[in-house]
């Protein structure tokens, strides 16, 4: 069973990669110098992964099953993938040789700044979330449109330009917003399997739950009136991760941002976050991340 990682991205603004032949994004390959079989084994975003930012991938070409909490999408091109903070996440890629994508990943704060100047903007992602699926099939020209706003941001930062500047987080706005737009998409019909109404209302419970101390095991199969035996392999077989793991790792990336935020205590953090006391939270962080709470909370002050 591969583990789920955290991986760090920004702290305000965007950033944008590409992964394609035309932009030669395969530079990682070079990073690893590694062959194409070798390197889909060792990147970390062919794994179980989250991170604390949205994530948008538009998708451009290439044979992909994409994974997100539970489900998988056969991904073709016009997809865009709407991926949320800590969702956990993969791709599982046929041939890295015609894998073509872009990823695109807003902060929590210039996402805030966006949503609050479009109130419509706000409404579609809301709707959007409760369509129950993280894949949107945009329209040939709407997904034209993205490309191009992308490719004119990405030119515009090899130039120097500073991804803080008014044009770009423009750009990135109109192409934010076209996305979220209903009439830019039509439904996603190539979801691999039956949309599982019951292990939804499991997420979604979790997510509602997740800080308080008693989320168990036994608890949770409870509520949801199943065995708890049988629960535990539903739930590990739909998610690709234990129950208690996934618990886990959603409470201690609410951890590692609060961390980032630096406005109470560790030991504070720890309760909040739902994690019994200050020694189990310290244990599993440790595991996780390799360093100690303090340890990340002394760089993040470095900054």
């Amino acid at each position: 069973m591969k583990q789920s990682v955290l991986i760090p991205v920004i702290n305000q603004g965007f950033e944008i990669h590409y992964f394609s032949k035309k932009n030669q994004a395969h530079d990682w390959l070079k990073k690893y110098n590694e062959s194409a079989k070798d390197f889909s084994q060792l990147e970390a975003l062919f794994q179980l992964h989250r991170h604390d930012v949205l994530e948008i991938l538009v998708f451009l070409d290439g044979e992909c099953d994409f994974f997100c909490e539970g489900k998988t999408y056969s991904l073709r091109r016009g997809d865009v993938v709407v991926i949320p903070p800590y969702a956990v996440h993969k791709a599982n890629v046929k041939s890295i040789d015609n894998y073509e994508r872009i990823i695109v990943s807003v902060s929590e704060h210039l996402m805030a700044d966006f949503l609050s100047s479009s109130p419509s903007m706000k409404e579609n992602m809301v709707n959007q979330k409760t369509q129950g699926s993280y894949v949107l099939h945009l329209h040939s020209k709407n997904f034209q449109d993205i490309i191009s706003l992308l490719d004119e941001m990405t030119h515009r930062m090899k130039n120097g330009e500073k991804n803080f500047s008014f044009t770009l987080n423009y750009q990135l706005f109109q192409a934010l917003q076209i996305i979220f737009e209903p009439a830019s998409s039509m439904p996603h019909l190539r979801n691999k399997e039956e949309l599982d109404q019951r292990f939804v209302s499991i997420l979604e419970y979790i997510e509602s739950h997740l800080t308080e101390p008693d989320l168990s095991l036994d608890n949770i199969s409870s509520y949801f009136h199943l065995n708890k035996y049988y629960f535990s392999h539903y739930f590990k077989k739909n998610m690709n991760l234990p129950f208690y793991r996934y618990v886990s790792l959603k409470r201690l990336s609410f951890a590692v941002t609060m961390i980032k935020q630096n406005k109470i205590s560790i030991e504070e953090i720890a309760l909040k976050c739902g994690f019994p006391d200050y020694s189990s939270f310290y244990r599993l962080f440790k595991k996780e991340y390799n360093l100690s709470p303090k340890k990340l909370q002394r760089e993040y002050k470095n900054l």
